[in-house]
């Protein structure tokens, strides 16, 4: 069988405002932009990251919720990205990343907090503690 998809090409998210979006993915998670479009009827913003494309996409309102509970992102030094958002004021649920045991055969970490679209993320950290 011959596979057709190569991976995530990137991840939508409705917002009200696309260029506040990016600015916040660049300020705290050193995402570079792409690029940033006036479509007419609505605005897009890409941004990128180690190979993670967001697209911001908005019509000049706040959308409903959709259906992604949450993306997540790898990182490296979870305890420093964590440290570096509630330095910034990012709305997070927790104050420090979780330790994860029993999830896989080493220890790992992850942290959650929401974005400026009302978007679910998690930060996970794969090297252990």
């Amino acid at each position: 069988m011959e596979y057709m998809y190569k991976g995530l090409a990137h991840i939508g998210i409705m917002t009200d405002d696309p260029e506040g979006c990016a600015k916040f993915y660049i300020d705290n998670l050193d995402f570079r932009l792409m690029h940033v479009a006036d479509r007419g009827d609505f605005k897009i913003a890409f941004v990128e990251n180690g190979g993670v494309i967001l697209e911001f996409i908005g019509r000049g309102r706040r959308e409903a919720e959709g259906t992604i509970a949450h993306f997540c992102f790898e990182v490296v030094n979870i305890d420093k990205t964590v440290e570096r958002l509630i330095r910034n004021g990012v709305k997070c649920d927790s104050e420090k990343a979780n330790v994860m045991e029993g999830l896989l055969p080493f220890p790992v970490k992850n942290f959650f907090f929401t974005g400026p679209a009302g978007e679910k993320v998690e930060l996970f950290d794969y090297s252990g503690l």
